[in-house]
């Protein structure tokens, strides 16, 4: 691979500093690069210029088009070669077309166009009300797409220029715009989270894909997606799976799944573009796709591997903004060795562009374009293609856009031809053949859909049609949104932008109305697949680190107690079944007779781990464990994947079998044989060296990977799943710490650490304790989300114990509303507050934190100085002093641990101390203990 950046293509407003540039796009032809940038202006290259520059030696533009009254942010030749269209934030979309017979001697310095070439504005489409983000021609040129920050997308007819549709269901900014290679849809990117999928045959709505958008807490400039050249994929930017960014795979096939994605970028994806030819690399034929976003970096992939064919890093000073790809025709090969067979332009906030080539030897070789036509015709395509030699020829008849010569009717749509699908079909059946188990092995599982796709040959469509959800009445339903539409900025007479301001509830009070979080369905609640039906045909999509909703089942003595849910809304309803098949409402059970089964995850085609460490189980036919970063390593597994998680020392593998699968995460080593939990894990968690399992039977287990040992073994959670109330609580999240402690939260609000000196489970959170305190937790302002809470807030917040706690008040909130706030007098609330000072300081210390440890032990003096209680202030002195000036009976040194967590507790007695001194009152016992501590220090 050959990367060129050449210091001279650049936009320059004040000829001083670089300027943004947001956009790049070939010609057809590969010898033009256009680029647009936020100096108002779109400026057209030599490639050759670019590639075979091998001096300083500046270049200029072969034209800048300076016509925009705002920054240019998308640029887009027409596939017939004819026009160049260009979007700004200005609203307007200018259509430019070259005058090859111009006098360019006379034009003068004010002209739209300067350079050695001659590019004017044709036609000029004003319909959007703020800024244009994207633009995408039709494969035939037929018909031209436009979408921006007015929430809105506009369809062009490019015979006329005229409006034909605006789709209007998006509810937030449209980012992004693709059209399907084989003519039958046009896909659209929203920051309302969605990808939406139109036909092209009404220019309804066909789907909504929400799935792999959802966990997306990142912003960017752009969403842009891109189709696959055979059709079969989307690939949508600005995905998220948990909190790592990804480029989501939508695959062409019924319920449109989205279980594969391109996982390896550290930020935000902004632009994914397929290159427009399939390749063949060692007999494979394969899509090719590039990403790139925030982080900077270039990132290549081919869809027949799991990792990146390369990716190139601190390519750019900024955000990457949009890619472009070229693919030379074989006759223009200016070496037959080792030819270059694509070229990839990439473009950056930091106001420059650079260029990759690849080789032969990279990226193989193009198919022939009546192979890739054959693709196209299995999903509807139905242009002829035998004779095409080019991409033009493939989807224009003549590589014009002549009224006469156009192959369709006056509405715009492509006419019938004599040849059918099915004759297609038949006499491209060996092509297609080995087409389709190419595909399977590359983006499984995908679905023909041609059955179910007929070619449209709908009447004519009035002038303009505005299409949205309830227009699309053979669409599938769509659930009704709840979000209100973002405001649409707009301009005013002086050209300043303007957002309207939104009504949110009356100034004089009231709550505003939230929607009701719903619960994340169960992964064992999935549905059974059919017969000859792979299990991750369509599973459901469970994001890292999203909450564990699982249903527990508790077995006594007295009958089934177990967890049901009517619907996603329903609070969690325990009843006892008796032998008569009576229902009644319980409170507790035996802990002795009590069992828990947990439902396990369902496999599903892809799983993917989040944090430093990247990786992903394929449970597709070639099993196995990928890892893109810190190292590159593959291991093949014997078994479907059903739970994992890394850390940067192990990576931990659960499989439908129950074993638990060890590796170091940096090579791939196996650390050890395969660990026999009896049940699938539920649950695996690493941290550090520590790996947690919770199985299906509710057992918890905590292993020292690195020593091979046993911190906590076969810990059950069934007491904690016993109510008072009328529920059974479910588990929505499990933390584990550094040191090997772990903490697990539920959905009545409570959160619980295990005690292995205790053999015991000890309460660190409630929601109804300690309400009339001082410290006691609050509402928060920080943003409620509906995945990783538990484990987010705990890392993010000040102290971990009050970010846990914080966490489960939170949890309780969303399910049950706020819990009451009990008026109390001040002699109450001060008693309240020590013992909760008192509570805070054993939990943190339970849990291992020694930041909180330290913390809370200030707390408590300052409080025990202001109450100046001798008697509470003696037992603390002691407590932390130890033998052998505790008070009675001297005891032995074995009763008495001289850390908490891993704190000394000698040396939190010196800052307790120094607080107590602050009272007066206290100076006898400060000055006595003092004494005493100074004496054992110097023992």
């Amino acid at each position: 691979m050959r990367i060129t950046k050449p210091e001279w293509l650049h936009h320059d407003a004040d000829k001083k500093k670089l300027t943004a540039i947001f956009s790049v796009d070939f010609h057809p032809d590969g010898q033009r690069l256009a680029t647009g940038g936020m100096d108002n202006k779109v400026r057209v290259w030599s490639t050759h210029a670019i590639t075979h520059n091998d001096s300083a030696q500046p270049h200029a533009p072969l034209a800048t088009l300076a016509a925009h009254g705002g920054a240019v942010m998308c640029v887009r030749f027409s596939p017939n070669a004819r026009y160049l269209a260009s979007g700004a934030d200005d609203t307007v979309v200018l259509i430019w077309e070259q005058d090859t017979h111009a006098d360019y001697s006379g034009l003068g310095d004010g002209s739209l166009s300067e350079g050695s070439e001659v590019w004017r504005p044709v036609r000029r489409l004003a319909g959007h009300a703020s800024d244009v983000c994207d633009l995408a021609w039709s494969p035939d040129a037929r018909f031209l797409a436009s979408c921006g920050l007015d929430n809105r997308v506009l369809i062009w007819d490019t015979r006329t220029f005229t409006q034909v549709a605006e789709l209007t269901a998006h509810t937030q900014f449209v980012k992004g715009v693709t059209f399907d290679p084989a003519g039958k849809y046009v896909a659209t990117q929203s920051d309302d989270k969605t990808l939406r999928i139109w036909r092209t045959s009404d220019w309804a709505l066909h789907a909504t894909v929400s799935a792999p958008f959802q966990d997306n807490i990142f912003s960017t400039y752009f969403r842009r997606p891109s189709w696959s050249p055979d059709g079969a994929c989307i690939a949508a930017a600005n995905a998220a799976n948990g909190r790592v960014p990804v480029a989501a795979i939508v695959q062409r096939a019924a319920a449109w799944p989205t279980d594969l994605s391109f996982v390896g970028h550290h930020a935000a994806i902004e632009a994914v573009q397929f290159s427009p030819r399939i390749v063949s690399i060692d007999g494979t034929q394969t899509s090719v796709c590039a990403a790139a976003g925030q982080d900077r970096s270039v990132s290549v992939w081919l869809t027949s591997q799991p990792v990146p064919l390369t990716a190139a890093t601190a390519l750019f000073a900024g955000s990457v903004f949009d890619l472009a790809w070229h693919i030379p025709e074989p006759s223009s090969y200016e070496s037959e060795d080792d030819p270059v067979v694509a070229r990839l332009a990439a473009c950056s906030f930091d106001g420059t562009v650079a260029l990759l080539e690849f080789s032969r030897s990279e990226l193989g070789s193009p198919i022939p374009i009546p192979d890739q036509g054959a693709m196209l015709a299995a999903h509807g395509w139905s242009r002829p293609y035998k004779s095409a030699r080019t991409l033009a020829d493939l989807h224009c008849s003549d590589g014009s856009n002549n009224d006469d010569d156009y192959d369709g009717n006056s509405d715009g749509r492509p006419r019938p031809i004599a040849e059918t699908v099915a004759q297609i079909h038949l006499e491209e059946s060996p092509i297609r053949e080995s087409r389709e188990s190419r595909i399977a092995r590359a983006l499984e599982p995908i679905s023909n859909e041609s059955a179910s796709e007929p070619v449209s040959t709908a009447a004519e469509p009035p002038a303009t049609i505005h299409m949205d959800e309830q227009s699309s009445v053979s669409s599938p339903a769509e659930p009704a949104l709840t979000e209100q539409a973002m405001p649409v900025p707009v301009r005013t007479k002086d050209g300043r932008k303007r957002v309207a301001p939104m009504f949110i509830r009356p100034l004089g009070g009231g709550r505003a109305s939230t929607a009701k979080h719903s619960p994340v369905q169960s992964a064992g609640q999935a549905p059974v697949p059919k017969a000859g039906q792979p299990p991750f045909a369509d599973p459901p999509r469970l994001p890292i680190d999203m909450p564990l909703w699982i249903e527990a089942r508790v077995q006594s003595s007295i009958g089934t107690f177990e967890a049901t849910t009517e619907n996603e809304d329903a609070d969690v309803v325990a009843r006892v079944v008796g032998p008569a098949g009576a229902q009644s409402l319980v409170h507790a059970l035996p802990l002795t007779a009590a069992r828990v089964r947990l439902s396990v995850p369902a496999v599903v085609a892809q799983l993917s781990s989040s944090g430093a460490v990247s990786i992903v189980a394929h449970n597709t036919d070639s099993l196995r464990l990928v890892c893109a970063s810190p190292g590159t390593w593959t291991v093949y597994l014997d078994q479907p994947c059903v739970a994992l998680d890394a850390s940067t020392n192990v990576t931990a593998v659960s499989l439908v079998d129950g074993t638990v699968h060890w590796f170091d995460s940096g090579s791939g080593a196996r650390l050890a044989p395969p660990l026999m939990l009896g049940t699938p894990a539920t649950v695996v968690r690493c941290t550090g060296r520590f790996c947690l399992v919770l199985d299906a039977s509710g057992l918890i287990s905590v292993y020292d990977v690195v020593a091979l040992e046993a911190r906590a073994d076969h810990i059950s959670i069934a007491p904690l799943l016993n109510s008072l109330d009328q529920s059974v609580p479910a588990l929505t999240g499990v933390l584990l710490s550094e040191s090997g402690d772990f903490v697990v939260q539920l959905t009545n609000g409570c959160a619980f650490a295990f005690n292995t000196l205790l053999r015991s489970w000890l309460r660190i959170a409630d929601p109804h304790a300690f309400r009339r305190s001082d410290f006691a937790t609050r509402p928060s302002n920080r943003p409620i989300t509906s995945t990783g809470t538990f484990a987010a807030y705990s890392r993010s917040s000040a102290s971990q114990l009050e970010g846990i706690q914080e966490s489960a008040h939170l949890q309780y909130t969303r399910m049950q509303g706020a819990p009451s706030e009990p008026t109390a007098s001040k002699a109450v609330r001060a008693c309240v507050t020590l013992d909760h000072l008192e509570h805070q300081l054993m939990a943190a210390a339970t849990i291992g934190n020694d930041d909180d440890v330290v913390r809370f032990t200030d707390l408590l003096a300052r409080r025990l100085a202001q109450t100046a209680d001798h008697t509470r202030v003696l037992f603390w002195l002691n407590a932390l002093l130890g033998p052998p000036l505790v008070a009675g009976e001297q005891p032995s040194i074995k009763s008495w641990t001289p850390c908490l967590a891993s704190v000394p507790k000698r040396r939190l007695l010196q800052r307790m101390l120094r607080i107590l001194a602050s009272n007066r009152h206290l100076q006898s016992q400060v000055s006595e203990y003092s004494t005493a501590l100074k004496e054992l220090l110097e023992i």
